[in-house]
């Protein structure tokens, strides 16, 4: 099971009823234009043509025309402290997965978005970075005191996973950045990837060059983080076997250069799975949906369909949450409004007219 921080969501919150809407239910298909979508007790209830669904007695009506309703997006990488939570979520962005954060820093931020009518989006979240004396981040001018957490040796290593595990990480996060300094030992790294394989996780890797990203292949590392710095094109065979084996977020906008663009092109290419990720408060946007980073994905390969379900339907799918980023009867009312539609002009999604988690209004 993922770690998640869930608030308690008070059976008797008022029912939400968003009529003759537009819906981009998240899988990746064309919105469904004159749709009701029912929200009470943080799911959602029914969804249905408008004509069909009725508000029920008593509930929070909002009219949906000339507007598109998609589900809460997941952002797979932020750094959430490092701008108020209620902004985020207010942007429409309703779960993140922090990728590195001193633990104590890091449990007031769990504990204000587990809290009852939290102003924060859901929080997974890996805790420390495991990395080497001296490598990366230990000396990253964004990196607060606490969030590297160095190993020295395979041993080293297992103890870090067993411990990160024990706090509630949702993933493991290894350095890799042999732009910056000394990285994890291959054969540490395999000890690493077997520990965190045996309670359950997965391992994410921030990787500088293409020598690193063979090493982590090589490791059974499962995801990029971002892809590859690299100022070089990584080799074709090399983004080939990436693309059989890992899940990447790319964060292109981050660092848009020519050899991570094409990278990520022949990536999607060759049929690898991405899921979006911002870096939100270390290189990353201002909170809310990034578009740009949604428009570098577009221009990678996906339909604007299949990057918005890398921001919701499978994100949540990536990361184990089987009850958020769609819209669908069961699932949580995690909801983003906007003005438009985002198909046709991703910009749509910096128009927020409401934001919900867990059917809660938030604005």
């Amino acid at each position: 099971m993922v770690p998640v921080y869930l608030p308690r969501v008070p059976p008797t919150s008022p029912a939400l009823a968003v009529v003759g809407v537009a819906v981009l239910d998240g899988d990746g298909g064309p919105a469904v234009p004159g749709r009701t979508v029912v929200a009470a007790g943080g799911v959602i209830e029914r969804v249905g043509p408008a004509g069909d669904v009725a508000p029920p007695a008593g509930a929070v009506v909002v009219d949906g025309s000339g507007a598109t309703l998609l589900p809460g997006f997941i952002d797979a990488h932020v750094h959430l402290g490092f701008y108020p939570p209620a902004e985020v979520l207010a942007g429409g962005v309703t779960t993140v997965r922090d990728l590195g954060w001193p633990p104590d820093r890091l449990a007031a931020l769990a504990e204000g978005a587990a809290a009852p009518g939290s102003a924060s989006p859901r929080l997974l979240a890996a805790g420390q970075i495991v990395t080497v004396a001296g490598g990366y981040p230990t000396r990253a001018p964004w990196a607060p005191p606490g969030t590297a957490r160095p190993v020295d040796g395979p041993a080293g290593a297992v103890r870090a996973v067993a411990e990160l595990a024990a706090a509630g990480a949702a993933v493991i996060k290894v350095a890799l950045d042999d732009r910056v300094g000394p990285t994890l030992p291959a054969a540490v790294l395999a000890a690493l990837v077997t520990a965190a394989a045996e309670r359950g996780l997965g391992v994410t890797a921030h990787v500088g060059t293409a020598a690193e990203a063979a090493k982590a292949l090589a490791a059974g590392v499962g995801e990029l983080a971002h892809w590859p710095f690299d100022p070089r094109p990584l080799p074709d065979p090399l983004v080939d076997a990436l693309a059989e084996s890992v899940v990447a977020v790319p964060t292109l906008h981050i660092d848009p250069s020519p050899a991570r663009r094409a990278g990520v092109r022949r990536f999607v290419a060759r049929g690898g799975r991405v899921v979006y990720g911002t870096d939100l408060g270390n290189q990353g946007p201002p909170p809310g949906v990034d578009t740009e980073e949604l428009a570098l994905l577009v221009e990678a390969g996906l339909e604007p369909g299949r990057a918005l379900a890398a921001a919701t339907s499978l994100a949540a799918a990536h990361l184990g949450l089987t009850d958020t980023g769609r819209i669908v009867p069961g699932a949580r009312a995690d909801l983003l409004l906007v003005e438009g539609d985002p198909l046709d002009d991703l910009a749509a999604l910096e128009r927020v007219l409401l934001v919900t988690r867990d059917g809660r209004v938030r604005g």
